[in-house]
């Protein structure tokens, strides 16, 4: 959308392009590129554009209580990774971010 159809009130967010490098464990060899385009996220207010964070965390000593009770008891466990939580949450309401430099609508 061209930044005059936006509307009056809310702000328009820079934009962020972080990129990197994924590598090969065993050789170190770049295996791919990847890239995100993301809104800044210093830029965003609490109550304007984001309502509610959450991020749950554990102390070390819980997680090695755990442990060994799963040792002792011999149960199963999984491991869950939840590195993309953020980026794919589903946003509440708009969120207006200008282009990246060098880019353009048309």
């Amino acid at each position: 959308m061209p930044i005059e159809e936006v509307p009056k009130g809310p702000k328009i967010l820079d934009s962020i392009w972080p990129m990197r490098r994924k590598r090969k464990i065993g050789t170190g060899l770049i295996s791919k590129y990847k890239a995100r385009l993301n809104a800044h996220g210093g830029q965003h207010k609490y109550g304007v554009n984001y309502w509610k964070t959450f991020a749950p965390v554990v102390q070390w000593t819980t997680i090695q209580v755990i442990m060994t009770l799963t040792m002792i008891q011999e149960w199963h466990t999984c491991q869950l990774d939840f590195v993309l939580a953020y980026p794919q949450a589903e946003v509440e309401g708009n969120i207006y971010m200008k282009l990246p430099k060098g880019l353009s609508l048309s």
